[in-house]
């Protein structure tokens, strides 16, 4: 691989790592407290896992996708990766009807980190969206 492929390559790999570390964190406080588990949790555990085995494997393309949908998964409170599951919540309004939508705040900065470090491949995504 080339220099910018692998500072990609090992950032996807600093994502995963923290991603793990945290849900063996997760996994370290429901076994010494009384916090259960969700199937959320359960979810966040396959998604990293996948995460993960792709990143074993070298496969940055899949990779790519496989971590970007898992942390968009994350961010919109469908698969968690913290013991609680803190959340941002509001509320958006169409013509007098609330829809409620909660977003963690540990999925929204990993979401970010992911941008940082997939900067080349998110820009000539857009370009390639873009031009003719």
């Amino acid at each position: 691989m080339q220099r910018a492929q692998l500072k990609e390559f090992y950032g996807y790999g600093l994502i995963v790592f923290v991603l793990l570390a945290v849900q063996v964190y997760s996994v370290y406080v429901a076994a010494t407290t009384d916090l259960a588990l969700t199937w959320k949790h359960y979810a966040g555990f396959g998604a990293t896992a996948l995460a993960g085995i792709l990143w074993a494997i070298r496969k940055p393309h899949y990779l790519f996708y496989a971590l970007g949908l898992t942390l968009i998964l994350g961010y919109e409170n469908l698969i968690g990766f913290t013991p609680t599951l803190d959340f941002t919540a509001t509320r958006y309004y169409i013509n007098n009807i609330a829809f409620p939508v909660s977003y963690q705040d540990f999925s929204m900065y990993m979401l970010l980190i992911w941008a940082y470090v997939a900067h080349a491949r998110l820009k000539t995504m857009v370009q390639s969206l873009l031009v003719k």
